[in-house]
């Protein structure tokens, strides 16, 4: 594909361009962090996260994006770490809580995941992920 000489996608190579001549502010190094993790770059992503949440440390949006970060990585006890900060936050986000229940299966920690789906449950009674994971796990 054309205009991909450096190993990135056209529309975050627009992206690149179009904010080159800005400093980085925390919504651009969001952005560029999505964009990096989208083209399968989680080291660079968590890096460009870390540094939008140096900014804006209690942003909830960047706190549950480090959490996918870490998540793809297969970095899940840091995925919980964001995660328990991103519920700090947003003590009422249903899919902070279902993804803090994803991260503790991935750790083999069930009951705490377990607890984490039914809160989940609680806020949004028909989150279908949390409703699955619990019958799934009532199956073992």
């Amino acid at each position: 594909m054309a205009g991909r000489g450096d190993g990135i996608g056209r529309l975050e190579g627009l992206y690149n361009r179009v904010t080159a001549s800005t400093p980085d502010d925390a919504r651009t190094l969001n952005v560029k962090s999505v964009m990096a993790l989208d083209n399968d770059r989680p080291n660079e992503a968590a890096e460009l996260i870390g540094r939008a949440l140096v900014i804006e440390p209690a942003e909830y949006a960047y706190l549950f994006h480090l959490a996918k970060v870490c998540a793809k990585a297969g970095w899940w006890s840091h995925s919980v770490d964001a995660l328990r900060r991103a519920i700090y936050v947003d003590p009422v986000n249903p899919e902070a809580w279902y993804g803090l229940g994803r991260a503790f299966e991935e750790l083999d920690s069930i009951g705490d995941a377990e607890v984490c789906w039914r809160q989940c449950l609680a806020l949004d009674p028909k989150h279908i992920g949390a409703r699955e994971a619990l019958v799934a796990h009532a199956r073992r």
